[in-house]
């Protein structure tokens, strides 16, 4: 199976290097476009979040070599390969499939079975359509994945257990503050998806007051109106809030600080705890300001020691989650290995069907004294019994057969259509 992965993630990559790896939707598609001009690549998907860069390659050769997409990965960030070259990972064949399901399921994520991976999966399939560098191989690849990641949603209790970056943020607040937050005091920097979530689950936990700002104000309205602590303002006067607040959580996609060391410290003059945690990669927050008297400075590693006292009872979802992408990864080999064998079809097809004609004429040929529609009717009746011969013996193996069945059956096959050519 020609399909390869080369990325980084969360595992064994600190953020400062995940985030010199990270690309936004418009750097996503200029670098799958060199990708897809390697001389071997056919088709490619980069997946790009805030815990990994993954790039997804089918190519014409089994043995690609995927340094070349590191290469190119750490050209477009200008980096150095061989300083990042120790956080680069490898997979090939049904390694890869797997992986892929797995990343999807939310089995691969830092927070077991979160679910804001399975919309960045379809993101990235989405990107690579726009970028014209995804076709039939890696399109079915990410489509199954997304099918059997709603699949295991669905059908197990993992993501209902599952806790997302935005509610661990929370409850990492919640612990700093002994689980009391009437009296406090947040700024929530950014109303996307982690941002909203971040709102919306201070407001549940009962917040004292609360400040959302964005770059744009679309959103704001909206995600503010059913919540009568909270408090729009634009995002050009963060800063004037900050002396008030106890906390302050920013998750922006911007490639710029939404809060420097600087700024801030000329904007707190009250001396009291704070709370300070950033979400994004890269990261909103200049990671200095945690040398500022009083203030906690919290990334998304450090989050990492806060995953839930549920994971036990996740991990047993996970087992179940795994039973169910073993069969969607065979799915998915056997189409891959048919799809192999669609010249043999095709040349079973052209032998049948040049058979058939052949037997009609035949048995048309001694019915002297039939009508045209009687001979018609004969013509059909063969060519009908043919194709349901063929549907039968044929295609009937990709769902009954195993890779290897297919392999073997379409090696034999192929054999007799030659000798009979």
């Amino acid at each position: 199976m020609k399909i390869t992965i080369s990325g980084i993630n969360y595992k064994k990559t600190p953020l400062e290097m995940r985030e010199k790896l990270s690309f936004d939707p418009e750097e996503q598609k200029m670098t799958l476009a060199q990708i897809r001009s390697l001389p071997l690549v056919k088709e490619c998907v980069m997946l790009s979040t805030c815990n990994r860069t993954e790039v997804y390659v089918y190519s014409v050769e089994d043995d690609f070599d995927s340094m070349a997409v590191e290469k190119i990965l750490c050209d477009v960030k200008r980096e150095n390969l061989y300083e990042l070259k120790k956080y680069f990972y490898a997979y090939g064949g049904v390694n890869a499939v797997r992986h892929l399901f797995e990343v999807a399921s939310g089995l691969d994520s830092m927070v077991l079975g979160e679910d804001q991976i399975l919309g960045q999966v379809k993101s990235a399939h989405h990107t690579s359509l726009e970028a014209g560098t995804g076709s039939t191989v890696l399109n079915t690849l990410f489509r199954d994945a997304i099918t059997a990641a709603k699949q295991i949603k669905t059908s197990t209790e993992l993501s209902k257990n599952s806790v997302s970056i935005g509610s661990l943020a929370v409850k990492c607040v919640l612990k700093l503050c002994s689980g009391k937050l009437e009296n406090q005091c947040a700024l929530v920097i950014g109303a996307g998806k982690i941002g909203s979530i971040v709102f919306k689950d201070l407001c549940s936990k009962g917040i004292g007051k609360i400040y959302i700002t964005n770059r744009s104000h679309s959103k704001l309205e909206e995600l503010a109106e059913p919540y009568h602590e909270a408090h729009l303002i634009e995002y050009e006067q963060r800063y004037s809030v900050m002396d008030e607040c106890d906390i302050v959580i920013s998750s922006t996609a911007s490639p710029h600080y939404t809060i420097t060391r600087d700024m801030l410290e000329k904007a707190v003059v009250k001396q009291k705890q704070r709370i300070f945690i950033d979400l994004a990669v890269p990261r909103d927050i200049d990671e200095s300001v945690n040398e500022v008297e009083g203030l906690k400075y919290y990334n998304m590693d450090h989050l990492k020691s806060l995953l839930d006292e549920n994971l036990d009872r996740r991990m047993l979802e996970a087992v179940k989650a795994g039973e169910m992408i073993d069969g969607y990864v065979v799915a998915y080999e056997k189409w891959y290995e048919f799809r192999k064998a669609l010249p043999v079809v095709k040349d079973i097809q052209r032998y049948a069907d040049a058979l058939s004609r052949e037997k009609a004429e035949a048995a048309i040929g001694k019915l002297k004294c039939a009508s045209e529609e009687d001979k018609e009717t004969v013509r059909i009746s063969i060519t009908n019994t043919v194709n349901e011969m063929m549907n039968r013996f044929v295609y009937s193996i990709r769902e009954n057969g195993s890779k290897e069945d297919i392999k073997t059956y379409f090696k034999y096959l192929e054999n007799i259509v030659r000798e009979n050519s």
